[in-house]
């Protein structure tokens, strides 16, 4: 009996010394591409992988890494006093270029701290990565804005594309949760009604004294339930769109 124990525990010491030998072999980018893939998807499995061996350990603070690891743990407005090494990570990861770490210090700086510039900076940097709600927060800010054809072309395009993703109930969904989840020190509202893109001629919504338009999202836990509203044209739609964002702070 004592030969198959002693035989058990030198096959895996021999398993593991073999796994560490081929980890050892592999290049920095490689080591660095696969925490990175398993950093995306759970930092659970991150921080186990990282702490399994030497070679992941002095690789796993690249800002490639940083850049693309999961955030979904952490709250995104935590409401109790986080521990430095969390704030010191989190931070590492923002600085990297984290979109959702991007996102929520938008959010927090342009709704709760007052500081516009600098919330619609880290929101516009979300959104360049594809991020989808900063891309249709940002949408709605552009089109509250007002200021001419180019913020509302933008504003707009933003949005289509949030919807072309189909996860436009998804961002309306999490982006009310955040909002609720903080105090709202800059409310935002609409500047104008989207006049200036409005297919007046064929909109449902002007010509008809706005009779069918919406009074809700309806389908805000439908996350892949497209916009399907023929009657009006996107200006319109849009202007729907943000009229009920911005009815969340009155």
């Amino acid at each position: 009996m004592s030969y198959i124990l002693s035989s058990s525990k030198n096959f895996k010491k021999t398993k593991r010394d073999s796994y560490i030998s081929t980890l050892q072999s592999l290049p920095d980018d490689l080591l660095i591409d696969i925490l990175s893939r398993v950093g995306s998807i759970s930092f659970t499995d991150f921080f186990n992988a990282k702490l399994s061996c030497k070679d992941f350990l002095e690789v796993s603070e690249e800002k490639f890494i940083m850049k693309n690891i999961s955030v979904e743990k952490f709250h995104a407005v935590p409401w109790w006093e986080v521990k430095d090494e969390i704030s010191s990570f989190l931070k590492a990861c923002e600085e990297s270029g984290n979109p959702e770490l991007l996102y929520r210090q938008g959010m927090m700086e342009f709704f709760s701290l007052k500081k516009v510039e600098s919330g619609e900076e880290h929101l516009k940097r979300a959104m360049e990565m594809e991020h989808m709600e900063a891309s249709y927060v940002y949408g709605i800010i552009l089109l509250c804005k007002g200021g001419g054809y180019s913020n509302e072309d933008q504003g707009i395009k933003l949005l289509n594309t949030v919807k072309k993703s189909r996860k436009l109930g998804e961002c309306r969904e999490r982006t009310r949760a955040f909002i609720l989840s903080m105090w709202v020190k800059n409310p935002i509202a609409k500047s104008q009604e989207l006049i200036t893109s409005c297919h007046a001629e064929t909109c449902g919504g002007r010509n008809n004294g706005g009779g069918g338009r919406r009074r809700g999202w309806p389908w805000i836990y439908e996350r892949d339930e497209d916009v399907k509203d023929e009657n009006f044209c996107e200006a319109c739609i849009w202007d729907d769109e943000v009229s009920l964002f911005c009815k969340q702070f009155s």
